[in-house]
């Protein structure tokens, strides 16, 4: 269904675009933003630097991006964080981000030493909270007032899995 792959240069205005479309208080678009964006699709594919980046391709289209971040002195060594995005809403609902989730973490298990992965999302993203779920990640706890937002701040959930439970569940 989906493959995760490495970004391909000829991808950057892609990704511009649907970046500054999503552009928050905590994802800001400032004048060295684009070279940014380009600096990660060079470095895609590859864990960077604790940082990897997937391109999301569903039978040769572009639908979104996953990464995993493992910055030094910010978690201990073995625990990821994973992030998701679906550039346009007409591809949510159809599986996309939980198979992405899903190869993700099985790579992060099995090529780059990963001991937990965990992934945290807005409270009321039903939607984002099923897929991990199902995928065995277990409910952690409600970050309140995490995350900065236009009227104030939201509260956030953090899910996780650990290497023996994702292993189980195989």
């Amino acid at each position: 269904m989906i493959t995760l792959r490495p970004f391909r240069a000829d991808e950057l205005e892609l990704v511009w675009e649907a970046r500054k479309l999503r552009a928050s208080p905590t994802s800001p678009i400032t004048p060295g933003a684009k070279r940014a964006i380009q600096r990660q699709i060079e470095r895609s594919g590859r864990l960077y630097d604790g940082f990897l980046k997937l391109a999301i391709d569903v039978e040769g289209r572009l639908v979104g991006e996953i990464d995993a971040r493992c910055p030094a002195n910010a978690f201990p060594p073995g625990v990821f964080e994973v992030g998701i995005e679906l550039y346009d809403d007409a591809d949510r609902g159809r599986g996309y981000g939980g198979d992405a989730v899903r190869q993700l973490t099985d790579r992060l298990f099995a090529r780059e030493g990963a001991e937990r992965v965990q992934a945290s999302t807005a409270a009321g993203n039903v939607a984002m909270r099923r897929v991990l779920e199902k995928l065995g990640f277990g409910y952690e706890g409600t970050l309140r007032g995490f995350m900065p937002a236009a009227e104030g701040r939201d509260d956030y959930v953090m899910y996780a899995v650990i290497r023996g439970d994702w292993n189980a569940a195989l």
